[in-house]
Formats: structure tokens, C-alpha cells, sequence
């Protein structure tokens, strides 16, 4: 099957991963690369993609999103959007204005799959994971008793059994027969269960039934350093932070990308948008990114339908139970940028059940919400999405009922013949995204004649971007957006768009990355009377107005920097102006016309 012909009605392997995304940078070699930025615990590759117009620079030094999907190993729906994502985005650049604005200003970064050993694990067995297919935290997990989930009647799926028991805490439902719902506090006669993963038990003794803890107990997003905590305090924590080959893979590409200001990380399940902080109150970061977050996020709900909620108050409910080391929180509080779990597909969100603001739900309103999410599943699935409870006889509890959701794909994960509009309203919100990153421009330049060869240059400087141009105001508290330079520089020095680097051998011009000055400084053509290159601070975007009422909000948006030039007539220079996060833009300025 050819790129053009790929369809998203399933959830790709590793290989098919690698050869669609293979063949899309063949095909597109202009405006995507692909690269392997580390290797996972298993040996397989974990790729990146980086997709901008090169011909309009150098993709590094462009404003640029970051967007990753399959953290967790079953969580195959935000690796689909990641891939849909990269071909929607290839595929209309020609056709779609505002993608071809995007990519001819910006970068965007993917990784669509963090987990691959984990990812592989979850579709091609009837098992399922946190992150990955690695012993932890204990070494020999065949050995610990308890039940542990078993295809133990060869359908290749596991689902839930249960058993009947005098002591049980569940009975079908009156309305449903498929449905379990709470026995009531004074209940006492009639036919009551126990539920349990399908599975085998090690260790049994005739009473107890037990789960045992999870083999492969890692989770790739309680290992980062912001907040970690070992693993007592928070379990899937790794051995220390960054432990593991695939989030320590992350993290260095996001710390080498420094012109990162916005995230979007894709998980399953909960049709939410959560948008950081999420181990501390909104209130401790600074207003205007809040205010940023909450605008782009609204942007994220009209093409989604989910909502955008603050993660630490509304969706771990503003208490201690938060989650430690999670990976949004690190690229906000330790890289300053800006940051969104988006949890998609939900399938009680489908059923038309009452999410947000999170409650407490009584038995009766459980109950409810169980039978219109079979209801659901009835209309849209043709009752495929459950499995009628059906005898089997178990060795060792005897006989037992194995039935209930089919979890991956209708639980977890998007069902086949909706993963498509899962992933393609998603696509939207990363491309809307994407056009809110800083845009610097040199809006104009004046040159005035002061004296025999000798000329006042100044360049109006501004943002026109959404964000500023340091991405965030907390990049700013942790020094991790450097401020805006201004250069003037002779032609003949003029070489490309990166930002220019001096050698060991530089004369010093102006201000030097190795600290030496001169006061009139040799740029080639031209002679600069003083600094050829100036720090101007950081402007702000739009996002710097917070105001609920129309108002002037934050006005530093433009500034003016001049130099002073010796130069002969008809002499050219480039005005280069820029920063990490804002990208690099150049103006270039003839001195007095022609003899």
C-alpha cells in the first residue's frame, strides 16, 4: 500500500509505522526529516519527524511546536493522530495557505510513538500495559502470587470474569443483563458476584483472590524530574528520573530543540484537554501563560469537543493526589513550555455521560451510566463493543462467567471505524496550535546620512505572533529563552540564516559570544561605531493582553534599535534579528545609492 493509499481504520504495528513514515519523508523530502533519536529497551528505534519548508531556513532556527503520542503503551490512539497529523499536514501544503504560512515560518516536531516495545506488546498480544515490556519494580514478577490477567480461554482477548459469591458486592443489573451493578447496603437475598480480570492465580489457596501486582509496572510519564518521587510515593516512578532509554530520549530532544514554546502530548482516555500546572495551583505560575493556555485550549474544544480544564484544580481535583514526574509538567516548570495532555476518545463522552465538573456518583447514577454507554455501543457498534458473559470452567475457581468490554478498542482506545474523525479533529487542533507561535519581523528600516559615509540605521523590530517571543513567561523566570538580538553585518559576512557563531580566530565585532568588545568594530564591508550586535529584550504577543474588556494590554510588542555605520556608497549590509524561540529574520540595507 502506497502513502497515498494508507487508510486509518486500524492502529499500525512498528513496521508499518516505520514504512509509512519512511515513505512519506521519500516522498516529501523538502519539507520533512526523519530521524531516530535514541533506541528503547527493546532495541527499536524511537523516531522523530521534523516538518517545515527548509527553503525558507533552517528548521532548527524556526519558532516550533512539539507533539508526541504513545507514552503510555496502549495508548495507540495519540500515535495515530501523530501519524495522521504528519500526512494531513504533507499532503494539503501545496493547496491549504495557512499550512503553507505555518511551515514556511515554523517547525513542528513530532514523535509519535514513545513506547514502541510497549506499543508492540499491546497490539499484537492479547496483553496490556503501562509503558513497557520490562521487569519492575520486581525482578522476577512470575513469581508473586496473586491473580494475574490470562487469556485463559484462547479467544485472544482478556476480559473480566465473575465468579458468584455469597459475599459479593455486585448483581446484574434488573434493566440489563449485561450490565453489573452495586448491591444495595441491605441486600440480602438473591444472586451476587464477584469481578475479576480474566486471568489465572498464582499461590492460590481456595479463599482469597487477589490481584497480583503488575509485571511491567513502569510508566514513562512519572519518570521525569519535575516533582519526581520514588517509587513508594509514586508507583511507575523508574529507578531514578530520566531512568529509562525512551523518556531520557524525550528529554534530550525537547533540551536540543530550544526553539520549542508549545506542546501537545496524546494520550487515551478521557476527551479532555488538561493544560498545566498539574502539581501545584495555576495561581503559582505566572497569569499570562494561564491566560495563553486557556485561549489556545478554548481554540482545542472547538475542533475536539473536549473540554480544556486546569489539570491540578478540576482534573486531580486540587488535593495531594496528583501525578509526580509527569512529563507536561517538566516541559512547563523546567523548560517553560507551554504544555497540554490531551486525553482523546472517551466513550462515555459518546454515551452523553456527565463528565466535568468531576463528582461523586451514587449506585442508581453508575448504574445509569453503564446502561447508556451500552446503549451507545448497541447503536454505533451493533453490540460488538461488549462480549455477552458466557460459562467457562476456570481450574481453579471452577465455574465461572467471562464476558464485558472489549477494552483496547472501544474502552481505551478509539474503535476502528471512528479512529479516522478521532484522529483528523485532533490534526485541526495541533494545526491551529501551530499558528499561534511567535512570528518576528522587521516591519521597517531608515537609514539617514549623518556625516561622510556615515549612516543611522535603525530597524523597527515586532512580534506578530500570538505568544511571545520568549514562548512563555515562566521561559523567562527559569533563563531558558534568551533575549532578542539585533546584528548588522557586512554582506560579505552573510553566509546563511543560522544565528552567526564567532570562531576562535574573530576580531571581536561589537559585542562577542567570547566577551571581548572593540569600540569601532570590522564586519567586513562596513564599520560598525559600536555593538554590532545588541540584546533588545523579548517582546510580547497578542496573549499579552489578559484584560476581559477591550484595553492597550501589554504594548511591547515593537521596539527600535540603531546602529551607527561607516560605510561607502552603494555598500550593502544584512540586519539580522532574532532568537531561540522566535526564529530569525533579515533585512538587508544599501547605503547612500549608487555613484
Amino acid at each position: 500500500m502506497t502513502v497515498s493509499q494508507t487508510t486509518f481504520d486500524h492502529y499500525f504495528t512498528y513496521d508499518e509505522m516505520v514504512q509509512f513514515l519512511n515513505e512519506m519523508a521519500k516522498k516529501y523530502p523538502r519539507l520533512m526529516e526523519l530521524e531516530s533519536i535514541g533506541k528503547s529497551g527493546g532495541g527499536r528505534d524511537i523516531w522523530a519527524v521534523t516538518i517545515s519548508e527548509k527553503e525558507t531556513g533552517d528548521p532548527d532556527q524556526k519558532p516550533a511546536i512539539y507533539v508526541d503520542g504513545n507514552f503510555h503503551a496502549g495508548e495507540v490512539t495519540g500515535s495515530m493522530i501523530n501519524l495522521y497529523a504528519i500526512k494531513y499536514i504533507l499532503e494539503h501544503y501545496e493547496m491549504d495557505e495557512k499550512i503553507q504560512n505555518i511551515l514556511n515560518r515554523n517547525t513542528l516536531y513530532f514523535v509519535p510513538r514513545v513506547s514502541p516495545d510497549g506499543a508492540e506488546v499491546y497490539l499484537t498480544t492479547p496483553e496490556t500495559l503501562r509503558s513497557a515490556p520490562r521487569p519492575y519494580p520486581f525482578p522476577d514478577p512470575d513469581e508473586l502470587e496473586g491473580l494475574y490477567p490470562a487469556d485463559i480461554d484462547g479467544d485472544g482477548h482478556i476480559l473480566t470474569m465473575r465468579v458468584k459469591d455469597e459475599t459479593g458486592e455486585w448483581k446484574v443489573s434488573d434493566k440489563d443483563p449485561r450490565a453489573m451493578v452495586r448491591r444495595a447496603p441491605d441486600e440480602d437475598e438473591g444472586t451476587f458476584y464477584r469481578i475479576y480480570t480474566e486471568g489465572y492465580i498464582r499461590e492460590y489457596d481456595g479463599a482469597e483472590v487477589k490481584p497480583a501486582p503488575p509485571k511491567w509496572g513502569l510508566d514513562f510519564n512519572r519518570n521525569f524530574p519535575c516533582g519526581w518521587v520514588p517509587e513508594v510515593e509514586q508507583s511507575g516512578a523508574g529507578e531514578f528520573p530520566l531512568s529509562e532509554p525512551e523518556t531520557r530520549a524525550v528529554a534530550e530532544f525537547v533540551t536540543d530543540h530550544r526553539n520549542i514554546s508549545l506542546a501537545l502530548t496524546y494520550h487515551t482516555t478521557g476527551g479532555v484537554i488538561l493544560r498545566v500546572p498539574g502539581a501545584h495551583p495555576q495561581t503559582k505560575s505566572p497569569r499570562h501563560d494561564i491566560q495563553a493556555m486557556i485561549a489556545i485550549g478554548e481554540m482545542g474544544t472547538e475542533e475536539t469537543d473536549y473540554p480544556c480544564v486546569p489539570c491540578y484544580e478540576e482534573y486531580y481535583g486540587g488535593g495531594d493526589q496528583y501525578s509526580r514526574g509527569a512529563f507536561d509538567d517538566w516541559l512547563f516548570d523546567h523548560r517553560g513550555i507551554l504544555a497540554y495532555t490531551v486525553e482523546t476518545w472517551n466513550l462515555s463522552q459518546r454515551s452523553d455521560i456527565h463528565q466535568f465538573p468531576r463528582k461523586e456518583k451514587s449506585p442508581k447514577e453508575q448504574e445509569e451510566d453503564y446502561l447508556k454507554m451500552l446503549t451507545w455501543n448497541d447503536r454505533e457498534l451493533g453490540g460488538k463493543g461488549f462480549e455477552n458473559w458466557r460459562s467457562f470452567n476456570h481450574p481453579q475457581l471452577g465455574e465461572v462467567e467471562i464476558g464485558g468490554w472489549y477494552n483496547k478498542y472501544v474502552m481505551q482506545n478509539a474503535p476502528f471505524q471512528f479512529l479516522e474523525a478521532e484522529c483528523h479533529k485532533n490534526s485541526m487542533f495541533i494545526i491551529r496550535a501551530a499558528a499561534t507561535l511567535p512570528r518576528i519581523e522587521i516591519s521597517s528600516v531608515e537609514v539617514k546620512n549623518v556625516g561622510d559615509d556615515v549612516y543611522e540605521v535603525s530597524a523597527f523590530v515586532r512580534n506578530t505572533g500570538f505568544l511571545p517571543t520568549c514562548g512563555s513567561e515562566r521561559a523567562k523566570e527559569l533563563k531558558k529563552a534568551r533575549p532578542l538580538t539585533a546584528e548588522i553585518l557586512g554582506k560579505d559576512q552573510w553566509k546563511d540564516s543560522r544565528p552567526l557563531e564567532h570562531s576562535e580566530e574573530c576580531e571581536h565585532t561589537g559585542e562577542c559570544e567570547c566577551g571581548e568588545k572593540e569600540e569601532v568594530g570590522n564586519t567586513g564591508e562596513i564599520q560598525v561605531i559600536g555593538k554590532a550586535k545588541k540584546e533588545i529584550g523579548n517582546l510580547d504577543g497578542r496573549s499579552g493582553s489578559t484584560s476581559a474588556w477591550p484595553s492597550s494590554g501589554r504594548g511591547n510588542r515593537i521596539t527600535k534599535v540603531t546602529w551607527v555605520v561607516k560605510a561607502q556608497k552603494g555598500t550593502e549590509a544584512v540586519i539580522k534579528v532574532g532568537g531561540e524561540r522566535a526564529g530569525y529574520v533579515t533585512e538587508i540595507v544599501r547605503f547612500g545609492g549608487t555613484d
